[in-house]
């Protein structure tokens, strides 16, 4: 049944925008503060990165801002970090995104997160440093928003071959990131018009340039590659005064940060609900079928952890006898044994682990997509048996703000009909970038303004996740007229 108008709230003139705003808060009730946000992108960017967290949650998180700072200079050489400005120091509440995926620019919604997280920042490095961001690497090379390479102009250039396409990010050695030769081994070189060919080998010139002795992993190629392409994405004039992206893969700093708190602290909540059967089997119980967490029965999700295999792959882990049990794995669930995987690359923490240690131990404030609706009830669900256990951490736990949503595409331009159309990175970069008109005309929308174009999205996602098919309803309104609002921003 589909709502009457008097049971809807008013966030949008248009009535059928506002219906289907209001058909996503039935399943996502999280999604009403942005659908009725009347922040612009520089406001909001700048209240969710203000942080400053409990005492207790400052304090632990100073192992993390360590390694965190060693990871960086790692990864960048001496001139390169001359260059870099990321204002962290002991007073610094971590805010970090669970939205990223590791990989080099491309989709636009991935692109528009760092975008809208630092917006504030993009033009006033002077006075607000470098934008900082987390990307996880516990993804596939092949996977919905990076499909195996990158996109121009409408067509799709694979940089990995097909047996490469579920090996996981994390882990995985360096590559050759050699752009033209692979697209011409490909036979897709002609494809490029001159014009497409000239600028994919100026990319491949800067790539090619890149210093990666300095580098371990793909990921730490991805985090340099990205620092050099990322001043691209603004017209040339901006770049000398533009704000640096540092996005970094953090999988392994929170695994550093996991063996820190299992070696340190085995009166922590993190450490029981691994190793004290009782309450590891409450958590069981308690999250069974839980979205972000694990489902026996459809036999998704993990139990604590993924195992990596021999090439790389995921596989998923189940708890049995007090041993992790997956496709040609098993490990003993005690602290030597899996401490032991930690190190040796063999297991990443699955999400509901991973949240609990760097959430609600570490006091990191999360910022999330549409994740943020399950992420919320995980908090519920796992606040209410931290009151019972562990009162204190249940305490400061609660006053963590989740008071972000950052999956929103700003990444507009003209489509051959001059419409608007959102652009994957490589196509701002052909066309010259960003220009500072463009962004100042953004910063003149509402924030609920930029959840418009998506709202069908939002609404499958809705239903698929938290309803039930039979009660997905249709809309009389096109993709294209979501784009309308947008118009103005090439006028």
């Amino acid at each position: 049944m589909r709502l009457g108008l008097q049971d809807m709230q008013k966030f949008y003139d248009n009535i059928e925008i506002n219906e289907i705003a209001n058909e996503v808060i039935k399943y996502m009730p999280t999604m009403k503060a942005y659908f009725a946000s009347n922040e612009s992108l520089s406001e909001y960017s700048k209240r969710i990165n203000s942080y400053m967290p409990n005492p207790v949650h400052l304090e632990r998180q100073s192992f993390f801002r360590q390694k965190l700072l060693e990871k960086v200079n790692r990864i960048f050489n001496e001139k390169e970090k001359e260059n870099i400005d990321l204002r962290i120091n002991n007073d610094w509440g971590v805010v970090g995104g669970i939205v990223e995926h590791h990989g080099i620019l491309d989709h636009p919604l991935l692109l528009s997160v760092s975008l809208v997280s630092n917006f504030y920042k993009l033009l006033e490095r002077k006075e607000y440093g470098d934008a900082l961001v987390f990307a996880t690497g516990n993804i596939p090379l092949n996977e919905p928003f990076r499909r195996r390479g990158f996109m121009l102009n409408g067509k799709k250039f694979n940089l990995y071959p097909k047996s490469y396409k579920n090996k996981v990010v994390y882990g995985l050695g360096k590559y050759d990131f050699d752009l033209k030769r692979k697209i011409v081994e490909a036979h897709e070189w002609h494809l490029l018009t001159k014009e497409e060919q000239g600028f994919l080998e100026n990319i491949n010139g800067i790539i090619k340039g890149i210093d990666f002795s300095t580098c371990d992993t793909i990921g730490d190629q991805f985090t340099k590659i990205n620092y050099y392409l990322w001043p691209l994405l603004f017209e040339e004039k901006l770049r000398g005064n533009s704000a640096n992206l540092i996005s970094v893969e953090y999988d392994d700093i929170i695994i550093d940060y996991m063996i820190h708190v299992l070696t340190t602290d085995k009166e922590s909540h993190v450490y029981k609900m691994l190793f004290d059967k009782d309450f590891r089997n409450l958590i069981l119980k308690e999250f069974e079928g839980k979205q972000g967490a694990w489902d026996q029965d459809s036999e998704s999700g993990t139990h604590f952890f993924w195992a990596l295999d021999e090439d790389n792959e995921r596989v998923r882990l189940e708890l049995k006898n007090d041993t992790l049990v997956g496709k040609g794995i098993q490990i003993k669930l005690n602290p030597d044994d899996i401490i032991a995987n930690l190190k040796e690359k063999k297991i990443l923490p699955g999400m509901l682990l991973k949240f609990s240690l760097t959430v609600f131990y570490m006091g990191m404030k999360p910022l999330m997509g549409y994740s943020l609706e399950y992420m919320s009830r995980l908090k519920e669900k796992m606040i209410g048996i931290l009151e019972k256990y562990f009162p204190e951490e249940a305490e400061r736990s609660r006053n963590i703000p989740y008071d972000n949503m950052n999956l929103i595409s700003i990444c507009k331009g003209k489509g051959s009909e001059g419409k608007p159309k959102d652009l994957h990175a490589f196509d701002v970069f052909f066309k010259g970038g960003f220009a500072k008109s463009y962004l100042e005309k953004l910063d003149k929308f509402q924030f609920k303004d930029f959840m418009i174009p998506s709202l069908l999205f939002a609404y499958n996602y809705s239903v698929n996740k938290f309803g039930k098919q039979e009660e997905k309803k249709t809309f009389n309104i096109s993709e294209e007229e979501l784009q309308k609002p947008f118009y103005r921003l090439f006028d």
